[in-house]
């Protein structure tokens, strides 16, 4: 049995070593009680398969492949959100995979704010 355990951990690592990585880096504006604010956001996305992401923005992220290139987003940090994501920017070198996407993300929970992000992503 520990040789099993130990083979599902190594293929799982090995899984997430091989997926394709996002670093997102930019502004979040969010509503909080009825006035606009401000800060930085930072996030590292995972590519489980082609239609499916998984990481860190704020909090665990999960995305899963919309419409139109669209993401759905369900978030879970210090309150649970369901939002959308469209990259509306990609490059086309080679390497490093540069993007600019915008995210809109409602709070389930809580007050029901709304958070804006406009992020500058580096994939690879």
């Amino acid at each position: 049995m520990k040789l099993v355990t130990k083979m599902a951990i190594i293929a799982t690592l090995a899984s997430f070593m091989f997926a394709g990585v996002n670093l997102t880096w930019g502004n979040s504006y969010a509503d909080d009680g009825g006035s606009m604010g401000a800060s930085d956001s930072f996030g590292v996305h995972f590519d489980v398969n082609d239609n499916t992401t998984i990481g860190w923005e704020g909090g665990l992220m999960v995305g899963l492949a919309g419409p139109a290139g669209s993401t759905f987003r369900l978030g879970y940090g210090a309150t649970t959100t369901l939002g959308m994501a469209y990259t509306w920017w990609e490059g086309a070198g080679s390497g490093w995979a540069t993007n600019l996407s915008t995210a809109l993300d409602y709070e389930m929970t809580g007050d029901n704010n709304f958070d804006i992000t406009v992020n500058l992503g580096f994939g690879f």
